[in-house]
Formats: structure tokens, sequence, C-alpha cells
């Protein structure tokens, strides 16, 4: 698939809205993100791929490190990511409840209009969901691993 960003490799983002959290988990470059716990003067987050935490997914980290490191996240902006399932151009994608490749830019799968990709609901659709929207696809994704452009925080959560 060609995007027709610049040729860098690795992980890429652009125009982003980006902050600097501090880490409640160990986390890998691309890694989605969820809220930690609070603290004071503090923003935590954790990893948002595993344990649970896959459906509250609002950020993806733009360097890998361990608890306690201070990285910075994109909250908004345009990042490329690898597809964990079929995703089409202006659809919502959250994060999936199983990693199904190595994370290299984070992982995406579409929420179906059911809402239940992943076993996850989105909040509002049937009253009892609690899913966040990580964003939008810009581009289609066919099969496992495909790279496409994602604008994290492109829905209203």
């Amino acid at each position: 698939m060609t995007d027709n960003w610049d040729s860098q490799e690795g992980y890429i983002c652009q125009g982003s809205v980006i902050g600097f959290v501090e880490l409640g988990t160990s986390i890998v470059a691309g890694d989605n993100l969820c809220w930690g716990t609070p603290a004071a003067n503090k923003v935590v987050m954790n990893s948002a791929t595993a344990g649970g935490n896959e459906a509250s997914a609002v950020a993806v980290s733009m360097k890998g490190g361990v608890t306690g490191d201070k990285i910075p996240a994109v909250f908004f902006g345009v990042v490329k990511m690898v597809s964990y399932s079929t995703c089409t151009v202006g659809g919502a994608v959250i994060s999936p409840a199983t990693a199904g490749t190595t994370i290299t830019y984070g992982n995406v799968c579409p929420l179906t209009a059911a809402g239940t990709e992943g076993g996850m609901d989105l909040a509002g659709v049937n009253g009892s969901g609690t899913a966040f929207i990580l964003g939008m696809a810009l581009q289609a994704a066919t099969t496992l691993g495909d790279e496409l452009l994602v604008l994290i925080g492109g829905f209203g959560r």
C-alpha cells in the first residue's frame, strides 16, 4: 500500500497535538495508551494493548519506555499504524483485543456497525458500552499487517 508519506522508516506522525505523559506500565513505541492511575501533578498512562484496557485507548506513544518514564504521546494527529483486520476509509478504529502482529506502529481494528469488534461495545450504542474510539482510518486496509494512516482523536469520545 502506498500512502505517499515520507520514506522514513519506523514510527512516524505529523501535525499532532502531543503531550508528555508518565508511564504507569512498560510500553513500546507506537503502543496504544489508556489513562492510568491518577497522580498529583502528573498525567499517567498505561499500555492499552493488553490486560483488558483495549477498549479505552485514547492516545499513541511516540517512544517506548518503562514505568515512571516520561514520553511524548499523540492525542490528536495523523499516525501510521498497522491494521489488525479490514478497515475502510473514514471508518472508526479502536485498539484490538488481541494484538495481531508485533507492534511496530501500534495496531488498530474497525469498530463494527454493531459496535462489537473484539468484544467491545462503543459507549452509547446499547447504553452499556465502555469503548473509546481511538481515531478514524484515512486509508483502507484489507488484511492483517497492512499499514494505514489514522487520524488519532478524529472522532468525539
